[in-house]
């Protein structure tokens, strides 16, 4: 018997980003002569759209990889026929422990790992990376400041911002971080509020949004005072990520917030511009109780309807790649544990006093309350509701336009956007929406 299972992978451009998945490819095959993975990298940008293009053509992969933004518009991407092109996960393995002696794997997830891919409490898809953004320092500025612990709330890093540009030829401003949909996200689920209804998409089909809650609003005031100060440095850029870290290693400012899967380019980067690095949770809104933030990362689908052999393999491969073994080998590319027992030989091995950026993230992305805020949005077309937030923050911050019309504004052009996603969603029989961009 030969059989060949094709995965389609979302690639970043960090370096060695996917030497795991590879390694962990060859190495299931040397254990089972039988299968052959065959993988395809493209930009996790481009997956969704490529996934419909190869529906539409007859082709779709084995096991397609999906930035967890988009996980909802994995779950309603359609085959041929108007069914499901992806089947639930835990349906597939259904109450076997092993799979061609591969051991399952998924009663060890992480909770809050295992509970952000789940529907109605079904895990629908396998993690394969876990990031969240958290807060990177210059502990050189900050010492000289007299700056002794990394702020936890939004009031103590204005008062931080404050100090550090009172020194002395000291950074022109204080913050950076990205005009990005997940900032948005983190911040009004750190308050414990929601952009979707129906539990942010987690109690059923989110078919309305806001974002003019208080929760977002209170956020959107916060970072415009942050701005007229001078304390946050904006790069007049959406989704910036790059040019906040560049103002960070040129010293032009304390703090900025970034992803922990560039944790080790971060690190890298402070060496070479020869300053020590300190990392903390994000701050949040010390006015209003924490809730928790979701994480960042990605997952992969299993097609529905594939012949036995084949989706075993699949299935045993999925257990393969999240293996204690193969998932440590994910921490040189930045991700956060999946499973309870990686997490724990970490900590023996002393990994997380070697890489403590790993264990900022991981002690913000496991302490959450619970909740749909904390669990993060399940929702369509969430690149088109990213959009509506940042554009409005650009006009915010560059146009000075009224923060409470303007993000009505936005909630008005996110909902026409969700509406168009649903209309497709909801068509009989129903159709892989239009709007095919990872957010």
């Amino acid at each position: 018997m030969s059989v060949t299972i094709d995965v389609w992978l979302a690639g970043h451009p960090i370096p060695h980003f996917l030497d795991p998945v590879t390694e962990a490819a060859e190495s299931f095959a040397r254990a089972h002569p039988g299968y052959e993975v065959r993988l395809r990298d493209m930009n996790f940008w481009d997956v969704p759209a490529e996934i419909a293009r190869a529906v539409e053509e007859g082709n779709p992969p084995d096991v397609a990889e999906y930035y967890f933004t988009s996980t909802q518009l994995a779950l309603d991407t359609r085959d041929r026929h108007g069914r499901p092109l992806f089947a639930p996960l835990q349906r597939a393995i259904g109450d076997r422990t092993k799979i061609l002696g591969e051991p399952v794997v998924t009663d060890d997830l992480v909770p809050v790992v295992r509970d952000y891919y789940s529907r109605d409490g079904e895990l629908v898809s396998m993690p394969t990376i876990v990031s969240t953004a958290i807060m990177f320092a210059n502990k050189d500025i900050l010492d000289r400041a007299g700056i002794t612990r990394m702020p936890r709330t939004w009031q103590e890093l204005e008062a931080a911002c404050a100090r550090v540009r009172r020194l002395p030829g000291g950074p022109s401003a204080g913050v950076a971080w990205p005009n990005h949909g997940w900032m948005f996200e983190m911040e009004v689920a750190a308050q414990g509020g929601l952009i979707g209804d129906n539990d942010n998409g987690r109690a059923g089909r989110a078919t309305g949004v806001s974002l003019n809650s208080p929760e977002m609003l209170e956020y959107v005031r916060w970072w415009w005072r942050m701005h007229a100060k001078g304390h946050y440095l904006y790069t007049g850029e959406l989704r910036d990520w790059l040019g906040a870290m560049d103002a960070f290693k040129r010293q032009d400012i304390a703090f900025v917030v970034s992803s922990s899967a560039v944790g080790g380019l971060m690190a890298g980067m402070a060496e070479e511009a020869g300053f020590g690095l300190t990392t903390s949770v994000l701050p949040h809104n010390g006015a209003r109780p924490y809730a928790g933030r979701m994480l960042g990362g990605q997952s992969m689908f299993l097609t529905a309807g594939l012949p036995k052999e084949k989706e075993d393999g699949a299935l045993a491969f999925l257990q393969h790649l999240v293996n204690p073994e193969n998932t440590v080998r994910r921490q040189n590319t930045g991700s956060l544990p999946l499973t309870v027992p990686e997490q724990r030989l970490h900590a023996a091995q002393g990994w997380f006093e070697r890489h403590p950026y790993l264990r900022t993230a991981l002690d913000q992305v496991t302490s959450t309350d619970g909740s749909s805020a904390g669990a993060g949005a399940l929702i369509g077309d969430l690149y088109g509701i990213q959009d509506a937030m940042t554009s409005a923050m650009h006009d915010v911050l560059t146009r000075r336009q009224d923060i409470v019309p303007r993000f009505r504004a936005a909630t008005d052009e996110a909902q026409a956007a969700l509406d168009r996603y649903t209309a497709a969603c909801f068509a009989d029989p129903p159709v892989t929406p239009r709007v095919l961009v990872a957010g």
